[in-house]
């Protein structure tokens, strides 16, 4: 992922301000107010009239219905142009016009495209001849025709002209809209899109501005794609290095993320690849995925880098299959994840249309397993390890009946048992994707839970041992998955199951800690208190109790206590756990666990030196067993930069939070709890150290990031609310700080 940097933030403010200072005003006043506000800046000149370009459709087809003729131009029209008698004005840009136009020999009507007079300097004149040539070398059915170009030469100078085939049409969007199309006949038009594009592609040109509006369908439905104003000739930019970088060049809502980047080296024919992914899917559903962002341009570039667009399926099952995974796979924020070239994208488009294979395939297994852990902060492999976890549950599920049935005749019960297991997995679970049993093949698998889920209690009225154990598999399993209100029903159950049964106390124990990590994770930290209260009684009790339980309920305790704010208490069940597991069971994780933990209680008591030792101590072993990149490290390493904020040592803290955010967002990605929480610590250091227009940079994310995964009053939102407040009152900035001023006693 890209990160913003101020310099970049604050152009894109400026292009947004001097373009809603502008796009309201009248096209023949545009230009000379682009050069007040931009001076001899061109970059900015551009990149303001990408923005305006954005908001036109000028080109040299036209909408049989729509009110082009009636537009005012910034001059006379004038009566000719060279040999071309000129009816009306098609479109204008903040460069150039479109006109229809009468050729005298041979004698037809044709769109004539010049530049501006007060456009015609050197850039924007080699962009023009630049088009020319490459529409010179098209020749596709798919793609306008070019008749000629040159330059007109007549009293009011010299005028730079292209002349094409003009064709009465409707962008595609809007065609569709009006004739109605169903899925299979959008998709045949838009593989006419793609095979004119595959055309432009096999001679190495890239289009780079693909949207609706460049993408005509006349009263006949024949395809005609325009406007190759910014295309790219990949052998002769190679060759001549022409493209700059730092302009946006395209529109913005249709741009791949490398675009946005500004990324010229990178630009290649999945560019193109990605637009007619967006506009596949603006077809079927009805809307460009970023239509919810085009209020702000910050705001879009940022959701074109780093958001994810919904699955077609997700909006509308109809959608789910084949098609949704030859859109996603033209979507992919990763160019080498999709189509080579509009070729390939158009040969699985015929193969869904023919009911063949598709050449696309839905990612792998552990790619899904990254990209899902990305969007749900909780769940780091849960989703992959489901079913060995089942699996394993049969192995439990023995020893348990083994522990608490030793008067059964337990072979045979066992083997009932697996069988009632073996069941739910294949006729419940498996069967919620089965379109053979009312299933359905693309559904989720937290979708496929909660079905199944219903069905326990009758499944297994025979073997309530076993109806606990599946209850605890599946009440962690949508606790992983942040689906709190199921994982609370089915894990109080299994407690009440448990104890009922006189089961193994360290079941019980482990399970009513389950339960109790429910409660803290959505905040009820009272009703958590009173569960681990009575787990204590328990462990008191049971002196026999395994000794990774007992850490585990000591490290349990301990943490609900820190974020009761009790530091004191705190720190006396870590100790004792950090004591225990030294003792008994020195490199075990619920001794690393309780150190790391330990550690960070010191340092916001201010026990500095013992908390350093004690980082060091819990980071050196969780390296060797775990590896530098596993959550819990990332975490060590997170709590020993918080010392260093802690002690004053701010530009040491802000060297380990810019490491550990690093290591995260290749890890997590960036919709993930931790990244935005070391985002935020990160944002705290640069407050500490007066940078604060970068500081503000990564708050603000981190807080509306928090805010959509875990709410405003989760205590972690409510921590960043403080730090913003915090670094608008430091930066001077009481209106702003109060709209984040600490809501109740917080």
């Amino acid at each position: 992922m890209n990160d913003f940097n101020p310099d970049e933030i604050q152009q894109f403010q400026r292009v947004e301000r001097i373009f809603l200072q502008i796009c309201d005003l009248p096209i023949d006043e545009r230009n000379e107010r682009i050069q007040e506000l931009c001076g001899d800046d061109d970059e900015l000149i551009l990149n303001v009239q990408s923005m305006l370009k954005a908001d036109e459709d000028s080109s040299p087809l036209i909408d049989s219905e729509s009110l082009f003729a009636e537009m005012d131009t910034e001059d006379d029209i004038p009566e000719r142009i060279g040999e071309f008698e000129i009816l009306r004005v098609l479109g204008e840009g903040g460069m150039g016009i479109v006109y229809e136009a009468i050729q005298d020999s041979p004698k037809r009507h044709v769109a004539l495209k010049v530049i501006r007079q007060r456009s015609m300097h050197s850039k924007i004149r080699k962009r023009f001849e630049r088009e020319a040539d490459i529409l010179a070398k098209l020749n596709h059915r798919s793609i306008a025709t070019i008749y000629g170009s040159g330059v007109a030469n007549d009293s009011t100078g010299s005028t730079p002209f292209v002349s094409m085939e003009l064709v009465i049409g409707k962008p595609i969007t809007k065609y569709c809209e009006d004739t109605s199309l169903d899925t299979d006949e959008k998709i045949r038009l838009l593989l006419e899109v793609c095979r004119g594009v595959e055309h432009a592609h096999e001679l190495g040109i890239v289009h780079r501005d693909l949207k609706p509006s460049n993408i005509m369908v006349d009263d006949k439905g024949r395809v005609r794609i325009l406007d190759f104003g910014i295309a790219f000739d990949m052998e002769v930019e190679q060759r001549t290095q022409m493209t700059q970088t730092g302009q946006l060049m395209g529109t913005l809502q249709y741009m791949a993320p490398e675009q946005v980047d500004q990324q010229s080296h990178a630009t290649s024919t999945q560019t193109d690849v990605y637009a007619l992914g967006l506009i596949c899917y603006e077809l079927l559903i009805g809307r460009n995925p970023l239509n919810r962002h085009e209020s702000s341009m910050y705001d879009l570039v940022r959701a074109i880098r780093d958001e994810e667009h919904d699955l077609l399926g997700t909006i509308n099952r109809s959608f789910r299959g084949d098609i949704e995974t030859i859109v996603a796979k033209a979507l992919s924020r990763e160019m080498n994840r999709r189509y080579e070239d509009a070729g390939a994208l158009a040969d699985d488009l015929d193969r869904y249309l023919l009911n063949q294979p598709i050449a696309a395939r839905k990612p792998s297994t552990w790619y899904q397993l990254r990209k899902f852990s990305k969007r749900n902060p909780v769940l780091v492999g849960s989703v992959g390890m489901i079913m060995l976890v089942l699996v394993a549950a049969l192995i439990l599920i023995t020893n348990a009946l083994r522990e608490a049935n030793r008067e059964r005749i337990a072979a045979k019960h066992e083997q009932a048992v697996q069988l009632l297991i073996n069941a739910f997995v294949t006729d419940d679970l498996f069967a919620a994707g089965d379109p053979e049993f009312g299933g359905q093949p693309d559904i989720l698998l937290l979708e496929a839970m909660q079905k199944s889920a219903d069905g326990i209690e009758e499944r297994f009225a025979d073997a309530p041992e076993a109806e606990a154990l599946i209850r605890y598999t599946m009440g962690e399993q949508f606790r992983r998955m942040n689906d709190f209100e199921h994982a609370e029903t089915q894990l109080i159950k299994c407690v009440e199951i448990s104890e009922s049964l006189n089961l193994p106390i360290d079941l019980v124990i482990d399970r009513r800690n389950a339960l109790a990590d429910v409660y803290m994770d959505i905040d009820d930290l009272d009703t958590a208190l009173k569960i681990i209260e009575v787990t204590d009684q328990l462990v008191e009790s049971n002196p026999g109790i395994s000794v990774e339980i007992l850490l585990d309920t000591l490290a349990q305790h301990a943490s609900l206590l820190y974020h009761m704010s009790d530091l004191d208490g705190a720190a006396q069940y870590f100790e004792q756990a950090v004591n225990i597991g030294r003792e008994r069971v020195p490199e075990s994780q619920g001794t690393i666990d309780a150190i790391s933990a330990l550690a960070i209680v010191y340092t916001w008591q201010e026990r500095f030196d013992e908390s350093v030792k004690l980082h060091h101590e819990g980071i050196e072993l969780l390296i060797k067993k775990l590896g530098v990149d596993h959550p819990a490290t990332l975490v060590a390493r997170d709590n020993l930069s918080i010392l260093n904020f802690q002690r004053g040592q701010y530009a040491e803290a802000e060297i380990g939070f810019r490491e550990i955010l690093e290591d995260r967002l290749r890890v997590f990605g960036q919709q993930h709890g931790k990244t935005y929480l070391t985002t935020s610590s990160l944002g705290r250091s640069l407050t500490k150290l007066e940078r604060y227009d970068e500081a503000e940079g990564y708050l603000l994310p981190a807080y509306n990031g928090l805010v959509e995964i875990l709410g405003p009053e989760h205590r972690y939102t409510v921590i960043v609310r403080k730090y913003l407040h915090e670094l608008y009152t430091n930066w001077n900035k009481p209106e702003i700080a109060e709209q984040y001023a600490p809501i109740g006693d917080d």
